[in-house]
């Protein structure tokens, strides 16, 4: 799956198994991810257009960025959400996690890429993150205390003026 492709206007995330059958129009992509927590499935589904899934949440990409050789193989996809306390402080949050990620000496050698997402009314955050290894993704998030990095920068991301909350979660593609 091309995180990237332009012709991807916009990004379903179900909580769930969608099984698109038959596939929709409009539909560009899908990939399903099992977690490695408690087994549960995420539908990740790219659109050319407008689309609506019951239970999705719409997104719209929004900034990517390549740690690492693109080429190595992905072990583990980390998806990480925020929630913000108004519209319009997404974009600036992720810049702000762009700014920590150039300002690290060493970036840790797991991270593969990130694709940031910002849903359609603007309060919430996705980042579809790839690691070489979920272990990779844990050893980061122990070295740098809940942050994939050690700079200065990391704390001004953790106490983000309007960031409510979030979560992350790893998981294994299951589907294409």
């Amino acid at each position: 799956m091309d995180l990237n492709r332009e012709d991807a206007k916009l990004v379903l995330v179900n909580h769930g198994r969608v099984p698109f059958d038959p596939r929709p129009d409009g539909l560009l992509d899908v990939r399903w991810l099992e977690s490695l927590d408690d087994g549960g499935i995420v539908t990740y589904s790219q659109w050319s257009g407008p689309a609506e899934v019951d239970g999705a949440v719409a997104y719209r990409r929004y900034r990517s960025g390549v740690m690492a050789d693109p080429e190595r193989p992905v072990g583990c996809v980390v998806l990480v959400e925020a929630e913000f306390d108004r519209p319009d402080v997404a974009e600036e949050w992720i810049d702000l996690v762009f700014a920590a990620l150039a300002d690290e000496e060493v970036p840790h050698p797991g991270g593969i890429s990130a694709t940031f997402h910002v849903s359609e009314d603007g309060m919430r955050m996705l980042n579809y993150a790839e690691w070489t290894s979920a272990e990779a993704h844990e050893d980061a998030l122990a070295r740098g205390n809940g942050a994939v990095g050690l700079s200065a920068v990391w704390q001004r991301v953790q106490s983000f003026p309007g960031l409510k909350g979030g979560g992350v979660r790893r998981y294994r593609v299951v589907g294409e």
